[in-house]
């Protein structure tokens, strides 16, 4: 990507979350060449606690909430994926909050990199979604170390023109009629997982050996038919519009910016079902006291409801604030896959494959770089 590209698609918004780290990291760019900034683009503000994060979650949409009451942004640096954080944390940097999915909580907590979050400290605490407060696997024994902020799904964005579908399936992705025009995440979680979700796995992130097996098979079988394995969603969106590709794995926001560029794609309901994921934001076992209050008011900030209409309407995801979906007309929530009452929301996030933490991931991530690898 040109210079002046990349420039334009990072002020226009069309490049977010873990697209940005990756096409730094194309650039031989590394991420701790990067000074910390807040969003006003003064320098790092000693009094402000440094968030470690997902690129994207910067925009003053997020924030304002906190930016009104202190004047400015909280620090930021960013992370490509959670399994550079997690080697980050574990070799001793010390943000004072970090913005994990929940299928990663199990694995930070037992790492000792979490402290328990104190909800009676967040006002929007009471507006949050029940669905997203329960989540598998973030209270143990009573201590929460994560809070929801967003949701949505992973599923297949595809071409409406270029595709012929009589049942929404992701078989779509093994079919031999558009070999060399498919594209897969390339990560674990939304890479692996299609495959042991197609294959009918009966738990895809507590595999039996028989199913990693038939996971495995399915992926070499798919192997050929792949244009691309990608995590940058910017390469499949813009392989998608010039018909490079017909489908590709994506998370929904693809498929809303795609057709407000008028490029004719649709998200998939699987009948299989989508992945729902869950991501939010946890505090850092090591955060700095002196900027714990800060912190907190940072994390209630995220949870408002203004924040959540800015979530729903600039990424098209889902968020952890009911009273979000109340201030957004039913036709943008539509528009975004999205239910507008809570009881349909709470019947939504229970819809797909819910994203828990892998059990036997060291085995899954050998397997799948042999399959990369054509073994």
């Amino acid at each position: 990507m040109e210079g002046n590209e990349f420039l334009d698609k990072l002020a226009s918004g069309k490049i977010r979350r873990r697209d940005f780290n990756k096409i730094l990291a194309g650039a031989g760019l590394s991420l701790i060449s990067i000074p910390l900034i807040s969003r006003s683009g003064k320098a790092a503000v000693e009094d402000h606690p440094l968030i470690f994060t997902w690129a994207g979650y910067e925009e003053e949409g997020f924030i304002q909430n906190y930016i009104d009451q202190y004047g400015e942004a909280p620090n930021y640096t960013f992370f490509g994926d959670e399994e550079e954080a997690f080697a980050k944390l574990r070799a001793g940097f010390k943000p004072d909050i970090t913005m994990p999915c929940s299928y990663k909580i199990p694995q930070w907590r037992d790492a000792g990199l979490l402290a328990p979050i104190d909800t009676s400290r967040l006002s929007n605490w009471p507006d949050c979604l029940e669905a997203v407060k329960n989540v598998p696997g973030i209270v143990v024994n009573g201590q929460r170390h994560w809070v929801c902020v967003d949701w949505a799904q992973t599923s297949i964005t595809y071409r409406t023109d270029l595709v012929e579908i009589e049942e929404e399936s992701w078989g779509l992705l093994w079919d031999e009629r558009y070999a060399g025009r498919l594209a897969m995440i390339d990560s674990l979680i939304d890479g692996v997982m299609v495959a042991a979700i197609y294959g009918g796995a009966k738990d895809p992130y507590d595999m039996t050996a028989e199913e990693v097996q038939r996971t495995k098979e399915l992926l070499q079988e798919q192997l050929p038919l792949l244009r691309f394995y990608s995590n940058d969603m910017t390469t499949v969106q813009q392989a998608l519009a010039s018909g490079e590709i017909v489908a590709g794995v994506t998370w929904n926001d693809s498929a809303l910016w795609l057709q407000e560029d008028g490029v004719p794609v649709k998200f998939m309901n699987p009948k299989e079902g989508a992945m729902t994921w869950t991501c939010g934001i946890s505090l850092q076992a090591d955060a700095d006291p002196a900027k714990i209050d800060r912190a907190y008011d940072l994390i209630d900030a995220m949870l408002s409801p203004e924040a959540g209409v800015y979530e729903i309407m600039e990424w098209g995801y889902g968020h952890a604030n009911k009273k979000a979906f109340e201030m957004v007309d039913e036709a943008d929530l539509r528009k975004r896959g999205l239910p507008k009452n809570p009881e349909d929301i709470d019947r939504f996030l229970a819809s797909g494959s819910f994203q828990a933490a892998i059990q036997n991931e060291p085995e899954l991530q050998m397997m799948f770089e042999e399959v990369k690898a054509g073994l």
